[in-house]
């Protein structure tokens, strides 16, 4: 997949439960002039992610839309038109925090599912009642796919979230009985580990919900759960090495570019690309180009050489960790939990 910022712009980034954004601090120098991705700059990155066979693989899977807010780009229609040329299937990121039916964000958001592409959602339990779950149940009669992300800083308010939402496909009629059930199963597990391992460590927490569906596939509708532990984010951008929710264990990212396989490739809205889920604040240092201003065969020269880096980088953090010294930066600017 290709995760591309389209937006540095978020209706959130002042709220109290984002002040630990781990999307802001990658954003933050962008001027306000670059805030919003061009049809332009997007026309130019779909031409050559189909000239490199690496990213062209990648955006064969999907290309994700994502910022910032990427409904807050005034030109997210004809954006997500243009990287459709790239991929068959483009999906936009949304905070889903519209204020109303008529509001700008939503009439892209709906022209964007009309036109063939996908919303996924992050859920914010303080904005759910007022906007997130009225514009959910308009969302879900317009396409038949989602993925909800859930981030969560402890058990219980991964808890609340899955009820929240299993509440409300509860609701949402017979269409949507497997999802309630679904939903129900995974909450079921949640909250027994609330009741019985409220401080359960990542091993215990994985064990427990190890064999649990990602997925409630429907005939009309087809549901995508993502759990996604919560990290303090320093001063300095930089990641902790430990998540808030299991904070005594170091957090280990089994980097598959290190192993010579790229899954995701996030390009920020710089241009920067970095083979990682994460939006920057990994602060990893081997660069594979940059989109917007390196040429195809530069691109290519830069992945060979970032790649050798990243592998040496790697198998330094793996020693490391056998030897106690979990958390030491290496020379070669990988993070200590990529291993």
């Amino acid at each position: 997949m290709l995760s591309i910022f389209v937006e540095a712009s978020c209706n959130r980034y002042n709220r109290d439960e984002c002040i630990d954004c781990h999307v802001y601090e990658p954003l933050a120098d962008i001027p306000k002039s670059d805030w919003h991705m061009t049809p332009d700059q997007a026309r130019l990155m779909a031409t050559k992610i189909k000239q490199i066979d690496t990213l062209n693989a990648l955006a064969q899977q999907e290309i994700n839309l994502t910022g910032g807010e990427a409904t807050q780009n005034p030109f997210i229609v004809e954006i997500v038109n243009i990287f459709q040329s790239a991929s068959p299937s483009v999906c936009i990121h949304t905070n889903l925090e519209i204020n109303s039916k008529s509001s700008k964000r939503w009439l892209r958001l709906t022209e964007v599912i009309r036109g063939g592409g996908r919303a996924d959602i992050t859920l914010y339990p303080t904005a759910w009642e007022k906007y997130q779950k009225p514009l959910l149940k308009e969302l879900i009669t317009l396409q038949n796919r989602m993925i909800v992300n859930i981030i969560f800083e402890n058990l219980i308010h991964l808890q609340e979230q899955t009820q929240l939402l299993t509440n409300f496909f509860n609701e949402e009629g017979k269409n949507f009985k497997h999802v309630a059930k679904f939903l129900q199963e995974y909450n079921e597990k949640v909250s027994w580990l609330v009741k019985n391992q409220t401080n359960c460590d990542e091993t215990i927490y994985e064990t427990h919900m190890g064999g649990t569906e990602a997925f409630a596939h429907g005939e009309n509708f087809t549901l995508g759960l993502s759990l996604l532990p919560a990290f303090k984010v320093d001063t300095e951008g930089k990641r902790s090495m430990t998540s808030i929710p299991f904070p005594k264990n170091p957090y280990i990212i089994h980097c598959p570019a290190a192993r010579g396989s790229i899954d995701i490739m996030t390009v920020l809205q710089t241009g920067e690309m970095t083979p990682c889920c994460d939006v920057g604040n990994l602060k990893c240092q081997p660069k594979f180009g940059n989109l917007l201003t390196d040429s195809p065969n530069e691109i290519r020269a830069k992945f060979e050489k970032s790649s050798k880096v990243m592998m040496a980088g790697v198998s330094k953090n793996l020693e490391n960790l056998k030897s106690g010294k979990s958390g030491k930066w290496v020379e070669e600017g990988i993070p200590p939990y990529c291993g």
